[in-house]
């Protein structure tokens, strides 16, 4: 055989993983997404304890109203988780990068589902335990909660307030795509075909 016919032989690629890499991939990534899962369930208790609720006043015979600028707390409460969820991607992503000898597409999967039910988890959890005040008896001016009444005249209400919530199901997928995002970055970023992944 000569060096001109081993130019033209099939190569087996740089880069490719075996088949035993990969069934050795299988067990780390379950641990790593179990871990991430875990992991939602204290976020979710942060999420509670600072996501703020919405107070709303009943009064007797005219329905209900909130002061003033009690409305956007809702908002407030679903910005923070999403923010929170965000961060946990990227962190979830960037640490799962970090393990060089197990880089691969295993634990690219295994962190995007580990942060998607962690965040699910966290949204559970957090609606679970955010919190609403007793009820108190107040003196409010209905002109100052959007109701009918006249200026200055305080009338007897309730004061309650509405638990926060963590907004709907699917902000959760936003804690998949921000690990996704940041493990493909960093192999982009990185350059090598094998992923810079240690074979030692």
């Amino acid at each position: 055989m000569t060096a001109l016919d081993e130019d033209f032989l099939p190569t087996e690629p740089e880069g490719r993983l075996t088949r035993g890499e990969l069934r050795g991939d299988v067990p780390a990534a379950l641990r790593l997404a179990a871990i991430l899962a875990v992991v939602g369930l204290p976020l979710g208790a942060l999420w509670a304890l600072l996501a703020p609720d919405t107070n709303v006043v009943a009064l007797p015979g005219a329905g209900t109203g909130t002061p003033a600028g009690e409305a956007d707390h809702a908002f407030d409460a679903v910005a923070i988780f999403l923010l929170m969820m965000t961060a946990f991607g990227v962190v979830a992503g960037a640490v799962a990068w970090r393990r060089r000898h197990r880089r691969g597409p295993v634990v690219l999967v295994a962190v995007v589902l580990g942060s998607l039910v962690g965040a699910v988890l966290a949204g559970r959890v957090g609606a679970l335990f955010a919190w609403s005040a007793s009820p108190v008896p107040v003196l409010v001016d209905p002109a100052a909660i959007g109701t009918a009444g006249a200026p200055g005249a305080p009338v007897p209400a309730v004061l309650t307030s509405v638990p926060a919530s963590p907004g709907p199901w699917w902000i959760a997928l936003v804690a998949g795509l921000g690990a996704a995002l940041t493990y493909v970055l960093a192999a982009i970023v990185d350059g090598h075909e094998d992923m810079g992944r240690d074979t030692a």
